[in-house]
């Protein structure tokens, strides 16, 4: 059974919504109005997804829903009757997983949720990888810098260079990137 937090935003359809659900047999742990607390409630209650039910959801609602359940590590899935192309772009853009317009039977809804877990994990772990790939990315000029900077100053090959700075990485138990980063910036403080 899925635990989920509803988040009414308005005058949305969330009788209406917490009938389905409990159809469905989703548990509704708690509903609660959008606000800028939120992102403690989500949090505390540990949902296994966040819905919002709102008419016209503002850009306002949708961004603290999703920092909120982001920080949480929680799938974010709106039901609303605003089927207009720039407030689901909107959505989307700010982390929506799921963005259902209009009413679902409560046989769809277990399958709906099911799609939107899945969909934040492949987007989540997407994202991390972008972040890993971005950081090895920013880590290996440092390096590169460094390499120069030790071939220009010693006079040695860029094999060397790259042993020096691996060995300096050993000895003070950093990542190379780390201490590539630190020589380029002192050498850069150096210069007149």
């Amino acid at each position: 059974m899925l635990n989920v937090v509803l988040i009414n935003d308005g005058s949305g359809r969330a009788v209406s919504l917490r009938k389905t659900l409990a159809e469905a047999g989703v548990n509704v742990i708690a509903e609660i109005e959008a606000s800028v607390g939120m992102a403690s409630v989500i949090a505390k209650l540990k949902p296994d997804v966040v819905l919002i039910d709102s008419d016209a959801p503002s850009r306002d609602t949708l961004e603290d829903v999703c920092v909120a359940s982001e920080h949480s590590a929680r799938p974010v899935v709106m039901f609303t009757g605003d089927g207009g192309r720039n407030t689901i772009r909107l959505a989307l853009e700010v982390g929506v997983a799921a963005y259902v317009v209009g009413e679902v039977p409560a046989t769809r809804i277990q399958t709906l949720l099911d799609v939107a877990i899945e969909r934040f994990s492949v987007e989540r772990e997407l994202r991390e990888e972008l972040q890993d790939a971005k950081k090895k990315l920013a880590e290996r000029q440092w390096v590169d810098k460094a390499k120069g900077l030790l071939m220009q100053l010693r006079g040695v090959s860029e094999d060397e260079a790259y042993k020096l700075l691996r060995e300096r990485a050993m000895q003070s138990q950093r990542r190379i990137g780390d201490v590539a980063r630190e020589m380029v910036e002192v050498a850069g403080w150096l210069k007149p």
